[in-house]
C-alpha cells in the first residue's frame, strides 16, 4: 500500500521558484530518507505534503497521502487529515511544544481535537503513549512541563504527539540534529520500531548521511529544489551517480590536513586544577536545604600551545558548565584556572581581567550570539575593549579587515549585517570575532553541530589552518564524535561531571578503556556500514 505519492511537485513563493518536478513515493512500513544541505528544499517538500505552506506560495503537481488527493481537499478536511493520516515531528521540540501546558495535556490534545474519546480516556491514552516512546509515566509525570525535560525526552514527547492517532505517514524533519549520540541512537531505534510495529511510512529528513545510511530503505538526494538522485539506499551509496551525492559523501568523511603538534616546554596555555562547580537545588522544606547539584566534580586538564583537545559526553554531563567555568562566566566553588601560567580565576574570587583576553569562545548558534542591529565591523571589534591601549582609527580598521580575511571573508563584508550571511559565513564571523584580540585559546562549544556537511568541512579546514598558522589552541566541545576525531589531538570523555577517560584521539577511539567511552563510540553512526 502506498501511503505517499508526490508527482511533478513544483513550488513558488512570491516570484521565486523553490521546488522543481519533485517525485517521491513511500509505501507502508518503508523509510524514505531525504538528504541535502540547507536550502535544498527538504523542509518545504515536507510542508507541501502537510499543506502548511506560506500564504504567498503556489504549488502545482499531485500529492496523495493515504489515498487522499490533498489538492482537492478543503481546509477542514486537511485539518482532519493532519494527525490522523499524516503527522510531523519538527526539528526543535522546545519550540514545537507549548511551554505553558503540561506534556500530558499536549499529547491528549491531539486525541481530543479529533474527537476520539473523552478527556479522561485521552489522558489514559496519553500516559500509554508516553510509555510506548520510553517515558515511563511513573518516573516522568505527564504533569511536567517541557522545560523540565531533557532534549531527548522532549523529542520523545513530540513523537508521542505525532503517533497519537497512529497516522499512516510520519514525517520527521531533522529530529536528531541537536541530540547527543546515545540519545540519537535511542530515537532512531524508536522510529524504526514504530514503522515496523504500526506499518506506517516514514519520511526522514536530514543532512547527516551517516544517520540516513543506517536507517532508510530508500533515499532521495535533493539540491536546489530538485531530486538529483534517488533509489535504494545501498545502491545510491554504492554507485553515487550524481556529482553532488559524491560531494556530500566526501564532505561527510572529510578529515582536515593537520601537521603533528610540536610540544613546547613551559606552562600550558590552559591549566584547570581540581575545579568544582555546584548549583543550589530547590529547598525540600522551610527548615531543610537540599544538597547542591555538583555539575563539575574535581576536573583537571591541560592544553598546550597549538594543541586541539576534544571534550565529549552526553547532554547534562557538564561539558558546557566546564566551558563556562573556564571562561570565568561562572564562579568556582573549588579549584583554579590558569591561562599561560597566570591565575585567571579561582574559588571565592572573580576573574583577573588582565587574563581574559587570553581566552575567547565560539558558540553553537552564531546568529543568536550576535546583535542583529549592528554591522559586522562593530560585532567583530567587540572584544578589543579587553586589551590595554585598544587600537583606534586606521589601526582598528586594519585589525578588523585582517580578522575577516583570516577566516576567508572580504573587507567589504564589514559593512553588512549578520542576517545577510549564510550559516557557515556567520560562523566564520564568530571565529573572526574570537581571533581579533589574538587569544591563546578558543573554546568552541558545539560550533559546527548545526552546519551542513560541506560547510562543516570548510569550517574544520579553516580551524585547522588557523591553529597551524597562528599557534592557537582549541577546546573543542561536541557531541559529534566523528567531528572530534577529525580535528583533535587529544580527547577527554566526560560523564556526570568527571573526566572518565582521556588520551590521544586515535588511541581512545580505536581502543577505548572505559565502558562509557565504548558506549559512546558504539552509538555513533558511520557511513562504512552501508557504503562498503
Amino acid at each position: 500500500m502506498t501511503v505517499l505519492s508526490v508527482r511533478d511537485l513544483a513550488l513558488t513563493i512570491g516570484d521565486t521558484p523553490i521546488l522543481h518536478d519533485i517525485d517521491l513515493e513511500v509505501k507502508a512500513g518503508e523509510i524514505l530518507g531525504i538528504v541535502g544541505e540547507s536550502g535544498s528544499g527538504k523542509s518545504l517538500t515536507a510542508l507541501s505534503i502537510m499543506q502548511l505552506l506560506p500564504r504567498a506560495s503556489r504549488w502545482t503537481g499531485g500529492i496523495e497521502v493515504a489515498g487522499n488527493d490533498v489538492g482537492k481537499m478543503s481546509e477542514k478536511a486537511l485539518c482532519s487529515m493532519r494527525g490522523r493520516d499524516v503527522a510531523m515531528i519538527f526539528q526543535e521540540p522546545m519550540t514545537a511544544l507549548n511551554p505553558v501546558h503540561t506534556i500530558g495535556h499536549q499529547i491528549a490534545e491531539t486525541i481530543l481535537i479529533h474527537g476520539e474519546c473523552s478527556r479522561r480516556q485521552a489522558g489514559e491514552r496519553a500516559a500509554a503513549l508516553m510509555n510506548r516512546v520510553g517515558l515511563d509515566p511513573e518516573r516522568i509525570s505527564p504533569n511536567r512541563y517541557p522545560h523540565e525535560l531533557s532534549g531527548g525526552q522532549r523529542q520523545r514527547v513530540a513523537i508521542a504527539m505525532a503517533i497519537a492517532l497512529r497516522p499512516k505517514l510520519l514525517i520527521a524533519d531533522e529530529p536528531t540534529t541537536a541530540l547527543d549520540v546515545t540519545t540519537q541512537a535511542q530515537i532512531l531505534d524508536l522510529l524504526r520500531s514504530l514503522v515496523r510495529q504500526d506499518r506506517m511510512g516514514l519520511v526522514f529528513i536530514t543532512h547527516d548521511l551517516a544517520v540516513i545510511s543506517n536507517l532508510a530503505d530508500r533515499i532521495a538526494v535533493m539540491r536546489e529544489g530538485r531530486v538529483v538522485e534517488a533509489g535504494a539506499t545501498d545502491e545510491v551509496f554504492r554507485e553515487m551517480r550524481h556529482p553532488y551525492t559524491r560531494a556530500l559523501f566526501s564532505a561527510s568523511a572529510h578529515v582536515p590536513d593537520r601537521s603533528p603538534v610540536i610540544k613546547r616546554q613551559g606552562e600550558p596555555v590552559l591549566a584547570v586544577r581540581d575545579v568544582v562547580r555546584e548549583y543550589p537545588r530547590p529547598r525540600r522544606s522551610l527548615f531543610q536545604a537540599a544538597n547542591p547539584f555538583r555539575a563539575v566534580d574535581g576536573v583537571s586538564l591541560d592544553i598546550r600551545y597549538g594543541e586541539n583537545v576534544g571534550l565529549v559526553g552526553e547532554s547534562g554531563c557538564g561539558k558546557s558548565t566546564l566551558a563556562r567555568a573556564i571562561l570565568a562566566l561562572d564562579r568556582l566553588q573549588q579549584g583554579e584556572i590558569l591561562i599561560n601560567g597566570q591565575t585567571f580565576s579561582e574559588a571565592g574570587s572573580g576573574p583577573d581581567m588582565k587574563q581574559r583576553a587570553g581566552v575567547q569562545v565560539v558558540f553553537q548558534d552564531p546568529y543568536a550570539s550576535f546583535n542583529p542591529r549592528h554591522p559586522v565591523r562593530r560585532l567583530i571589534a567587540e572584544p578589543l575593549y579587553l586589551i590595554e591601549n585598544a587600537p583606534e582609527g586606521a589601526e582598528r580598521e586594519a585589525r578588523i579587515v585582517r580578522a575577516l580575511e583570516e577566516v576567508g571573508l572580504e573587507a567589504s563584508d564589514a559593512d553588512k549585517y549578520i542576517h545577510e550571511f549564510s550559516g557557515g559565513q556567520r560562523q566564520r564571523i564568530a571565529i573572526a570575532r574570537a581571533l581579533i584580540i589574538e587569544p591563546s585559546l578558543i573554546v568552541l562549544d558545539e560550533a559546527v553541530s548545526a552546519l551542513d556537511v560541506s560547510i562543516r568541512a570548510q569550517i574544520l579546514d579553516l580551524l585547522a589552518g588557523l591553529s597551524e598558522r597562528l599557534g592557537i589552541s582549541y577546546l573543542f566541545i561536541s557531541h559529534d564524535l566523528s567531528v572530534v576525531r577529525s580535528i583533535t589531538d587529544r580527547v577527554l570523555v566526560m560523564r556526570e561531571g568527571r573526566i572518565v577517560e582521556e588520551g590521544p584521539t586515535e588511541e581512545v577511539f580505536l581502543a577505548p578503556r572505559h565502558a562509557y567511552t565504548k558506549m559512546l563510540i558504539a552509538a555513533t553512526p558511520t557511513l562504512r556500514e552501508r557504503s562498503a
